[in-house]
């Protein structure tokens, strides 16, 4: 019986740590005249603290040192797009420099399990630089219907 326990429980454990470590596959969208380019993107790679996080590769295509980059997380429907959030990283990144960096996935997750508890069909989730904020105090904000997919 002692063993039937421990069993039981480890397949518990094992249970709660892969649902807890799951990430989210996005669907990256570049901008036309973005400043900042994203590289690379492993929805493997996650961080788990206090809240959910994934890594991904940034690139700063332009002449200028960048301060922060404000990332937006959403899911697209047909012609309606739902933004879930908005993340403000802070970071200076010089010209043609990457790096890397996590943005929090955590209210992605929670609105894809809700749709997911609930029957809802939504659509792929995007992730996309949409403002760059540069040293000097200039921004690059994304046009609302200019994205390349």
């Amino acid at each position: 019986m002692q063993n039937h326990r421990r069993a039981l429980l480890s397949v518990l454990l094992f249970g709660c740590t892969f649902a807890n470590a799951q990430t989210i596959a996005f669907q990256l969208q570049t901008y036309l005249d973005s400043p900042m380019a994203l590289v690379d993107y492993n929805p493997n790679a996650f961080r788990i603290e206090s809240d959910r996080r994934q890594f991904l590769t940034v690139k700063n295509e332009s002449d200028r040192v960048a301060a922060a980059v404000i990332f937006q997380q959403a899911v697209a429907s047909g012609s309606r797009t739902e933004i879930i959030t908005l993340e403000r990283v802070s970071i200076l990144i010089r010209p043609r420099e990457k790096k890397r960096l996590s943005v929090s996935v955590q209210d992605m997750w929670n609105r894809l399990q809700s749709a997911l508890q609930s029957g809802e069909t939504i659509g792929k989730p995007e992730l996309s630089v949409v403002v760059v904020e540069f040293i000097d105090g200039s921004l690059w904000s994304a046009p609302p219907d200019r994205r390349q997919k």
